[in-house]
């Protein structure tokens, strides 16, 4: 489909009204306020948690003086925690290859291809995008290279891919048909040139072109570039693939959104209980009579002088209401409950007397139901991801694999962030199978990972067993 037949016109500033619709957008200033702890609500709203008032003795306001502001990064440790444990394992692949020579051809350059991408952080970076801006999306293109054969085959190109955030400034706005299929996909943002002048682009992507818009004077017009001939050339071009280059992603909510009622109130807490710290830090001492004299403050051995019969004592606030220790427990439970976010900290775990395999599964099993939930997102966006590398291997990197790339079934599985018991694993094991050994000594060895050369090493015990059982068959005995 090309730009003109879905937005029915063939002027430019029409077709750039019609993109520029979109979904509706997240407010993303409130959601990056909400990210940095400087800008969270205690730390900037005067009339939410408001200065003290300094008075003299008349009453008459002399000055102001600031109060503790606590602000806590529970949004960072809400993602951080759900992108570890969803994409700390690398996502596994299964596939119907089954030994046929041109679909493995296939998969060993979708293979290369992820790896050269170093996929395994970019997944963790694409999730944290999306858990916190609520979408976001990746573009995969090609570069014209020099000829190698690192995929496999012999070509000119190289795959390469984009994150593409709202985050960063970037508009995303993709437009899907009445069944939910992607019919075109937008990128609206800004470059500043060289002079400093802010320059709006939009990058349309259809499957049948990639096209370049630029606004200039209050106008849209195709963006074009100067070759190395001279010759003025367009940046758009035709959609090789034939399909759209974009993998994007969404829901509905940031994942802290249902709790950040929660995380202000928590805030609002810890700075008004700091307030109450500060002022009974300091011991204050109540006197009982008249008092004579007292110590500059600061005097080092001072005493107090009173009249007959008068008394001093020290005033000591021993205990914090019971209120606040009750409520600011319950606020960090509905964090940690809601977000389904472990408390994997040293306080927490420290209590825990004997972590076994099954109490660790028991602790993760909140993250691991979460992920299977994000799984509903993540298994289309994947799939879409293999898609488009298999059209590129089989329309551009090496067309004689056209056929095994369309016939190539590739299926993402995902597996949460678990601390294996081993021993508990292998005790299971040892029983189901009578004790007797699972694997060779040589595995075993190997598995130790205590050598950098674990085949040499094993050839080196055996000849110190030969050596030992010579010796002790050779020995003399003493009768």
């Amino acid at each position: 489909m090309k730009i003109s037949e879905l937005t029915q016109t063939e002027v430019i500033d029409e077709q750039v009204n019609f993109l520029l619709k979109g979904t509706e957008k997240p407010d993303l200033e409130r959601l990056k306020n909400q990210w940095d702890v400087s800008k969270h609500r205690v730390m900037q709203d005067s009339e939410y948690l408001k200065d003290k008032e300094i008075k003299d003795a008349d009453g008459n306001l002399v000055g102001m003086k600031k109060v503790n502001r606590i602000a806590a990064p529970f949004q960072k440790m809400i993602v951080n925690t759900s992108v570890a444990f969803a994409f700390a394992n690398e996502v596994e692949i299964a596939d119907n290859a089954d030994g046929d020579s041109g679909r493995e051809a296939v998969l060993t350059a979708i293979y290369r291809i992820l790896y050269d991408n170093k996929d395994s952080s970019f997944n963790r970076k694409m999730a944290r995008e999306l858990y916190r801006s609520t979408e976001v999306a990746e573009y995969w293109y090609y570069e014209k290279t020099e000829p190698h054969d690192d995929y496999g085959f012999t070509c000119s190109f190289r795959i390469k891919v984009k994150l593409i955030t709202p985050w960063n400034g970037d508009k995303l706005l993709p437009h899907f048909d009445s069944y939910d299929n992607m019919k075109a996909f937008a990128r609206n943002y800004s470059v500043t040139d060289s002079e400093g002048n802010k320059i709006e682009y939009l990058d349309v992507f259809t499957s049948d072109e990639i096209r370049r818009l630029k606004k200039s004077d209050n106008a849209w017009t195709e963006d074009y570039y100067t070759d190395s001939n001279g010759n003025v050339v367009s940046v758009s071009q035709g959609n090789i693939l034939g399909k759209i280059p974009i993998v994007y992603g969404s829901q509905d909510t940031a994942e802290w959104q249902d709790v950040q009622t929660d995380i202000d109130r928590l805030e609002l807490l810890f700075s008004r209980h700091a307030e109450i710290n500060d002022y009974h830090a300091a011991p204050k001492t109540f006197v009982e009579g008249e008092l004579i004299s007292a110590p500059q403050a600061g005097e080092a051995n001072s005493i107090l002088v009173g009249t007959q019969g008068s008394k001093a004592s020290i005033l000591s606030w021993n205990d914090s209401p019971e209120s606040i220790r009750l409520e600011i427990e319950t606020r960090l439970e509905n964090i940690y409950k809601f977000t389904r976010t472990p408390d994997v900290s040293f306080k927490s775990v420290k209590a825990i007397n004997q972590i076994s395999g099954v109490m660790l599964k028991m602790l993760f099993m909140d993250a691991h139901l979460k992920v299977m939930e994000k799984e509903e997102i993540w298994d289309e966006y994947f799939t879409r991801r293999f898609n488009i590398l298999k059209a590129y291997v089989g329309k551009l990197l090496n067309p004689s694999l056209a056929q095994a790339a369309s016939q190539l079934e590739l299926t993402p599985s995902f597996k949460p962030y678990m601390i294996d018991d081993t021993k508990e694993w292998i005790n299971t094991l040892l029983s189901a199978n009578g004790n007797k050994p699972l694997i060779s000594q040589q595995k075993a060895a190997e598995l130790a990972g205590l050598t950098a050369n674990p085949d040499s090493d094993w050839l080196l015990i055996k000849s110190e067993e030969s050596e030992q059982n010579y010796s002790e068959v050779f020995q003399p005995t003493n009768l």
